[in-house]
């Protein structure tokens, strides 16, 4: 089974990127841009979603040429980020699908910048991501596992992948 279909049959049918409200204006003249992107063009961000710790841990390892995404809207990543009060008005882009498919699109089985991380690319998703786990698991632990995977798309997403915004809780 090829991984639209799969995730088809999960339910999922787009997936995520969640940042603060104020950055919208800058989304939508830039598109999502990748951390690299925004301190290379210079693009105003108004709040990072991630740590200066996290943002090392990603250059580090070469992860801040991706835009980190979710596949679902409640990656326990966001919970820190509003919990650290990096994000105050949290608001969740819905993206389309295909960006999983673009050639460069890598994936990571936790978050990505975390010790013992795996990446691959996308014919190892159904292997390495839980999706029973992401979506039916009734377990709390289990369920926050497998929803810390992450979608990293290279370099940006334009603006014509933005199916919708979701305002935050």
């Amino acid at each position: 089974m090829d991984v639209k279909a799969a995730l088809s049959q999960y339910g999922i049918k787009s997936v995520y990127h969640f940042t603060d409200k104020a950055n919208l204006p800058t989304i939508q003249k830039y598109g999502i841009q990748s951390l690299k992107n925004i301190f290379n063009l210079n693009i105003p961000v108004q709040h990072f979603g991630a740590e200066e710790l996290s943002h090392m841990l990603d250059e580090r390892r070469g992860l801040d040429k991706y835009v980190h995404l979710s596949f679902v809207q409640d990656h326990p990543m966001y919970h820190v980020a509003k919990a650290r009060g990096n994000i105050i008005d949290p608001i969740w882009i819905e993206l389309d699908i295909s960006v999983l498919l673009e050639q460069k699109t890598l994936f990571c089985d936790k978050v990505a910048n975390q010790t013992n991380s795996h990446l691959f690319d996308v014919k190892g998703v159904l292997k390495f991501i839980d999706f029973d786990s992401l979506v039916y698991s009734k377990d709390f632990n289990t369920k926050k596992e497998a929803r810390k995977a992450e979608i990293l798309v290279h370099d940006f997403i334009g603006t014509d992948k933005i199916k919708g915004i979701h305002y935050g809780k």
